[in-house]
């Protein structure tokens, strides 16, 4: 039920929803694009405006009941660093391959 809520918000603002993953939704704005991945109870969004997310986050906040953790450090076996300076960005698995081994 929850998820044909969201399906239908998100969509309703602009969102397409991946052919591969029901769970992948994106948005092309200009030049700016923005990437919202589902995963049980939680969410992650990507992007590569910030006050695209921000207002993204305003709207769904407005509508469901949510709580931002900020950004993403840890995720699905992914230890993730972002240099914004540099514009560099580095995804680690060695804690999931430490874990599965």
């Amino acid at each position: 039920m929850w998820y044909q809520k969201f399906d239908t918000f998100i969509r309703g603002i602009g969102f397409n929803r991946s052919k591969v993953d029901d769970c992948v939704y994106f948005k092309l704005i200009g030049d700016c694009v923005i990437y919202l991945v589902l995963y049980v109870d939680d969410m992650l969004l990507v992007g590569n405006d910030k006050e695209i997310i921000l207002d993204l986050k305003t709207q769904m906040s407005s509508k469901f009941d949510m709580k931002d953790l900020g950004a993403v450090n840890y995720t699905w076996g992914m230890e993730i660093k972002i240099d914004r300076a540099k514009r560099n960005l580095l995804l680690n698995q060695r804690k999931y391959v430490e874990t599965i081994l």
